[in-house]
């Protein structure tokens, strides 16, 4: 990383080396994208960061706690996620409600595995929340959602509404270890409801200790992301032939339910209300999945009509 920042250096004519002017990150990152790095905002931050952490072995301070600096930077970061699409391959896909339900269809949900994936699947879909809540990386502390954290309204046993304690955010850098709570509905003219199908996982594997996990193995571990993300290729696998296009399934890991969420509920509610059920530090953040449909931009045109009519 830090022979990419000296070709920069090098080719812009960037002096000196150290410590880094704020304008030459900006100028790096912008540069990052046309030599290699297509993996937009993800990609050149890490690369800048390793630089950050260069000046600071020198003594220089990281640019971005500057209080004259950081408006332009969080400016800069957010049209830079707008404006420059990511190219790399590994991108992965959103899960779309027709995924869902072509595998809850597939599935066998007397049985505890298959109800277990089923009612996480759906949980991560409905709430838009990040896979760690979930399943969790190997000797990675576990963010997963507990039984304690679960409240059921108005009992688990005729539920309306679950409430759910998360215990931590990705998004939000100052509250990264602040709980937060979300809630999903019951659901009843849907064929799984995300209601039922934890309710029924619950009460299914409860055994009396309010802090275990909700999700585990069946050996009582913590769910490892790496098995969640292969269970899910092939349960989208064994479900692809109700799709009349073949399914790319490396495109599909645990990111593509919070995608999935977020692509679904971004055209039906204002930018600000979806930033945060995403818990987007701003709601630019929350943008690219507010797209209007042909029929929102028709309706547009009603609403600007409806202006000649009055006045007339």
């Amino acid at each position: 990383m830090r022979k990419k920042y000296v070709t920069f250096c090098l080719e812009m004519g960037t002096r000196p080396f150290l410590p880094t002017k704020p304008s030459a990150f900006f100028r790096y990152a912008l540069w990052l994208t046309k030599n290699g790095i297509g993996s937009s905002w993800e990609g050149a931050q890490k690369y800048i960061t390793a630089v950050v952490k260069w000046n600071r072995e020198f003594g220089y301070p990281d640019f971005r706690d500057s209080y004259s600096n950081k408006y332009y930077w969080d400016e800069f970061r957010v049209n830079f996620k707008r404006l420059i699409p990511a190219q790399h391959k590994a991108m992965k896909l959103p899960i779309a409600p027709a995924h869902l339900q072509a595998m809850a269809a597939e599935a066998d949900l007397s049985n505890s595995v298959d109800l277990r994936d089923t009612a996480a699947y759906y949980l991560l879909f409905f709430s838009g929340v990040r896979i760690g809540h979930v399943a969790s990386t190997a000797g990675g502390q576990s963010h997963g959602i507990r039984f304690e954290d679960l409240h059921w309204e108005p009992s688990i046993f005729a539920p309306e509404v679950v409430y759910i304690c998360f215990r931590s955010t990705k998004t939000r850098a100052r509250a990264a270890d602040t709980p937060y709570w979300s809630a999903i509905a019951r659901q009843s003219q849907l064929q799984w409801c995300p209601l039922i199908l934890l309710q029924q996982h619950v009460i299914q594997t409860y055994q009396g200790r309010p802090d275990d996990l909700v999700f585990r193995s069946a050996r009582g571990a913590p769910l490892s992301r790496s098995t969640f993300v292969t269970d899910l290729r092939r349960r989208l696998g064994q479900a692809a032939y109700r799709f009349p296009r073949q399914l790319d399934l490396s495109k599909y890991a645990g990111v593509s339910f919070r995608k999935g969420f977020l692509s679904t509920l971004g055209p039906l509610v204002p930018s600000h209300r979806l930033a945060d059920a995403a818990d987007h530090s701003s709601v630019e953040s929350s943008r690219i999945y507010t797209v209007d449909t042909l029929q929102m931009r028709a309706s547009n045109s009603t609403l600007v009509a409806s202006a000649f009519v009055h006045r007339m």
